[in-house]
C-alpha cells in the first residue's frame, strides 16, 4: 500500500476498510496513468514532469489540470476517514467506472476517468466532512 501513497504524496488515516477501498482507487488510478503513457516514475510529479517534455500540445492542457488539481486532491486525502458505508460505497462505485478503463483501450475516456478522479474524491470526501478530522 505504501508505494501508492508515495506515489500520490499522501498517507490515508482512520477506518480500515474506507483506508482499504481509497487506496484500491489509488492505484487504478496510478495504473490508468502508467498503462495510458506507457511510463512508469517514483511521484505523480515526475510522472507529470516528464510526460510535459514528450506529449502533443493539446496533452499538455490534461497534464495542466493535473497539476493544478494535485494540492486540493492531496489536502482532502489528508483527512482521517470515517467509518461509513456510505464513503466505503461512493468509493467503490468510483472503483468501478475507473477500473473499466484500465486497458487504456478508449484513450478519451481513460483521461475522462481521471479527470473524473480529482473532482469526485474531493467532493465524496466533502460529503462526509461531518465525520472527518482534517
Amino acid at each position: 500500500m505504501d508505494k501508492y501513497f508515495e506515489w500520490w504524496g499522501v498517507t490515508l488515516t482512520g477506518n480500515h476498510k474506507a483506508v482499504s477501498v481509497l487506496s484500491d482507487l489509488l492505484d487504478i488510478n496510478k495504473a490508468l496513468f502508467e498503462n495510458l503513457y506507457k511510463v512508469q516514475e517514483n511521484t505523480i510529479e515526475e510522472l507529470v514532469d516528464k510526460l510535459y517534455e514528450q506529449v502533443p500540445d493539446y496533452e499538455k492542457l490534461f497534464l495542466n489540470f493535473v497539476n493544478e488539481q494535485l494540492p486540493n486532491l492531496r489536502r482532502h486525502l489528508q483527512c482521517e476517514l470515517p467509518s461509513s458505508p456510505q464513503l466505503i460505497s461512493s468509493i467503490e462505485y468510483e472503483i468501478y467506472i475507473s477500473s473499466a478503463e484500465i486497458d487504456c483501450e478508449y484513450p478519451f475516456d481513460t483521461r475522462g476517468c481521471i479527470i473524473t478522479f480529482f473532482q469526485r474524491v474531493p467532493e465524496i470526501i466533502d460529503s462526509y466532512e461531518e465525520g472527518l478530522s482534517c
